[in-house]
């Protein structure tokens, strides 16, 4: 079964006496929540996933001890219930202690070895560390068991990559994601910037063209095209695409036009033709 996620887990779990999700009585302000939580755990003191639904609240509220008891309390009354080590996985990583997650993430792939969730994390963890290939595997483990990974898995997976001196793969995974989720833009300007370290100047400008095609405006691809062939040695048309940068700047409205991101954007493409 692919994995649904923490809170999708919890809501399913977390089924008081009356049939109401705890997750349906989650809105509000993180105070409100918890007390809410508080007031279900004193009619069902015995319901581990409550106290593990308020134990992540306390988290997202930064309340680390408070946490941490609540996870302790899960744990005592249902000792199978490996989600506890996946969230005190997440909070240490969050508190920035990312040994004790990795301990804490180790325990629950050992329990969960499929969680998709629990891999990503790890991952997030073994970069803080620096252990940047086996964070990788991580990566790669959390796209493999998710039905549909977020853009972010492949883009952490690449930075992972590149860290650990992997370049080319980190290039690949970007066109992995995109076969998988689509050409987005986000992921498309980060393989641009590879194929530019890697001095693949052909491939980025070819790149660039695809992600200009989707965009209304050509300004700030113009003169990032510009850039890529100035870096390449082609000076004339570097200037020509600068040129042309500056034109669709200058047709902007002037709303648009004295934006910062478009006055900055100007004054770099002025620096760079000498106007």
């Amino acid at each position: 079964m692919k994995h649904r996620g923490l809170a999708a887990v919890l809501i399913a779990l977390s089924v008081t006496a009356l049939g109401t999700p705890i997750g349906a009585m989650a809105h509000g302000p993180l105070h409100e929540q918890i007390v809410r939580l508080g007031k279900a755990i004193e009619q069902f003191p015995d319901n581990a996933d409550l106290y593990l639904q308020r134990g992540e609240l306390h988290r997202h509220h930064q309340d680390w001890n408070a946490a941490l008891a609540d996870y302790n309390t899960a744990e005592n009354l249902a000792s199978r219930l490996a989600l506890v080590d996946l969230c005190r996985g997440k909070l240490f990583l969050d508190a920035g202690e990312p040994k004790q997650a990795k301990a804490a993430l180790d325990r629950f792939l050992a329990k969960a070895p499929n969680d998709a969730e629990g891999f990503l994390t790890r991952g997030r963890a073994l970069v803080q560390i620096g252990m940047y290939e086996v964070a990788a595997e991580d990566f790669t483990r959390a796209i493999q068991n998710v039905e549909m990974p977020q853009p972010e898995y492949y883009y952490e997976r690449s930075q992972a990559l590149v860290a650990a001196g992997r370049m080319i793969e980190a290039l690949r995974g970007m066109d992995e994601g995109m076969k998988r989720l689509g050409e987005i833009v986000t992921l498309q300007v980060y393989a641009i910037d590879l194929e530019i370290k890697l001095q693949y100047y052909d491939a980025a400008l070819a790149r660039l063209e695809k992600v200009a095609l989707q965009s209304p405006r050509k300004e700030k691809w113009l003169a990032r095209r510009g850039e890529i062939l100035q870096m390449a040695g082609r000076d004339d048309e570097a200037r020509q695409a600068f040129q042309a940068a500056l034109r669709e700047i200058e047709s902007l409205s002037s709303r648009h036009r004295n934006t910062k991101a478009i006055i900055d954007l100007e004054k770099r493409v002025r620096s760079a033709i000498g106007t």
